[in-house]
């Protein structure tokens, strides 16, 4: 799957903030839709992404706590950027040779399918 809309913002540590705008979302979010944003470390691709945010607050369909593995109030490093939900989700295994930006976008697609 390609990303023709995301982009990418360079950030003064070398990182580098990639935005994920409209994602779809399935059923059981309180929304169709949000704009993800993730960080890639100075040392990427050997250094592997971690975490997600959403740019508007995110929920469960008629559950006003926020979801699983989530809360409001961690901001993303270097980034005069507003956030909703910060995903605290972390991958288990990161290959530099094989994996990519896709991979971890493919990522952030299966913790939020299903919603939890």
């Amino acid at each position: 799957m390609l990303y023709l809309d995301a982009s990418i913002l360079p950030l003064p540590s070398g990182a580098h903030l990639i935005k994920l705008p409209n994602l779809l979302l399935p059923q059981g979010w309180d929304r169709t839709e949000v704009s993800v944003y993730f960080v890639t470390p100075p040392g990427y691709p050997a250094a592997q992404p971690d975490c997600f945010w959403t740019e508007q607050p995110l929920r469960l369909a008629g559950n006003p706590q926020p979801p699983q593995n989530s809360n409001e109030t961690n901001v993303i490093p270097e980034a005069n950027v507003t956030v909703g939900t910060w995903f605290s989700w972390h991958l288990q295994g990161w290959n530099p040779n094989q994996d990519s930006l896709v991979t971890y976008a493919k990522v952030i697609r299966q913790r939020l399918k299903p919603a939890r």
